[in-house]
């Protein structure tokens, strides 16, 4: 009989791989017992793979993953309608090795040619005065130039104000810009296909170059804007001071010229040297494109129009009409149009509920040429003395007071021998207004 001590040595030897005749000779046994000891070793249960009814779709769910379909409530309602009857968790379950597949340890680093690609991105650095505060990045890939700028806001209008900012920085544009799938670049995705922002395409045209965005669930697709990011948290955001969003936004600037004139640990190089072999499309004066907030409102008959909150007002000719009003996000003012034509131009309210007049808008309307009837002031409201039912009252009028006999000689009528009864209508009123 084997010692328990022989067995668990004989089965470790086992596992390590050592063969049967060597586990015989270091145990001093039999190459046949080893093999009877190894048998009656205890083996792992298998379970029998569990039927789904999620099975025959798996083929089907491969297909549209592989085509950027990666909701499992989307790809539950498609495969309902060809008869699947489960639920959603079979499908979650089914997609969820699929998603680590593109979660790769390792990746071969892309590198572009000059003037070929940036890249862009966001940031969240918190809250200032009551709001978040983000901020936007924006790489040359080759060259490893950077520029950061700070907002509010995260819109489509302030997404291309920014990098209006940036070529402008750059002095030119690259032929692709790269981003990930933010909605104020791509709205959908058809097939697996970007549908892009309406206003991305048409600034896009105007600067003439080609939007490209990641692979959803892809982050090292633009690694560069990634790490600069990071870089952005990591040595200019630390123990920074700032009163307003522009004195963060100038002392950004300072940052960026300073760090594009250090060695980058990537290149080895000094993004400033390479930056003249970048080999930009250059603005050449081209006016910047138009990121104005744009909007319809509707004139009040008072000559006004409300927009965010606040009440402006434009000339009275256009009272009970549509406008056109514009609100360029580097100005502070908002213009006003109609049919093209710049009819008002006012300053931003800071506020809630201001009202913003030009009296000029008013200075032709037609005035009325009959003056109003003057009417006489009410009677002056007495206080009476205290007493039941005392209040402010109006004053009782003055009555004169006659002799009742007077009024007797109105109520004995028909009493023979009484001269009242013989008195005419004029008597009696002479009579009664004495």
């Amino acid at each position: 009989m084997l010692r328990l001590e022989d067995f668990m040595e004989l089965q470790k030897l086992h596992h390590d791989g050592v063969s049967v005749s060597e586990i015989a000779r270091q145990l001093n046994l039999d190459r046949k017992t080893v093999r009877k000891y190894l048998k009656q070793a205890p083996r792992e249960y298998e379970r029998k793979p569990k039927k789904w009814k999620v099975d025959p779709f798996r083929a089907y769910l491969r297909e549209r993953w592989e085509l950027g379909v990666h909701s499992a409530a989307k790809l539950l309602g498609e495969i309902r309608k060809r008869g699947y009857s489960g639920g959603v968790t079979q499908v979650r379950a089914v997609l969820a090795p699929w998603r680590s597949e593109g979660q790769e340890r390792a990746f071969v680093r892309f590198e572009t040619a000059p003037g070929e690609q940036a890249q862009m991105d966001w940031g969240h650095f918190g809250n200032w005065d009551g709001r978040r505060l983000y901020g936007f990045a924006l790489t040359l890939c080759w060259s490893r130039m950077r520029y950061v700028e700070f907002t509010q806001r995260q819109d489509a209008e302030t997404l291309l104000n920014s990098m209006v900012h940036a070529f402008e920085f750059f002095g030119g544009v690259t032929q692709t810009v790269l981003t990930d799938n933010m909605k104020t670049v791509v709205i959908d995705r058809v097939d697996g296909q970007p549908c892009f922002h309406p206003k991305m395409l048409d600034f896009a045209s105007y600067y003439g170059f080609v939007p490209r965005v990641c692979r959803p669930y892809r982050p090292e697709t633009k690694g560069k804007i990634e790490s600069t990011i990071r870089f952005i948290k990591g040595n200019f955001w630390p123990e920074i001071q700032f009163d307003s969003l522009a004195e963060l936004n100038r002392q950004a600037v300072v940052w960026c010229n300073e760090v594009n004139g250090r060695v980058h640990t990537s290149t080895r190089e000094i993004p400033q040297v390479r930056f003249p072999h970048e080999g930009l499309t250059p603005l050449n004066g081209q006016p910047a494109y138009d990121t104005s907030y744009v909007s319809h409102r509707q004139v009040a008959r008072d000559c006004l129009f409300s927009y965010r909150g606040n009440r402006y007002s434009v000339p009275h000719v256009h009272a009970g009409k549509s406008v056109l009003v514009r609100e360029p996000l580097d100005s502070g003012s908002i213009r006003v149009f109609a049919q093209n034509d710049l009819i008002a131009e006012h300053t931003t309210a800071t506020g809630k509920g201001e009202m913003i007049v030009d009296v000029a808008h008013y200075g032709q309307l037609p005035r009325r040429s009959r003056t109003a009837e003057v009417k006489p002031p009410l009677q002056a409201i007495a206080e009476l003395v205290p007493g039941p039912g005392v209040g402010l009252h109006y004053p009782v009028p003055e009555v004169e007071f006659r002799p009742l006999s007077i009024y007797n000689a109105f109520c004995e009528t028909g009493v023979p021998g009484d001269r009242s009864s013989s008195l005419g209508w004029e008597e009696v009123a002479h009579v009664a207004s004495v």
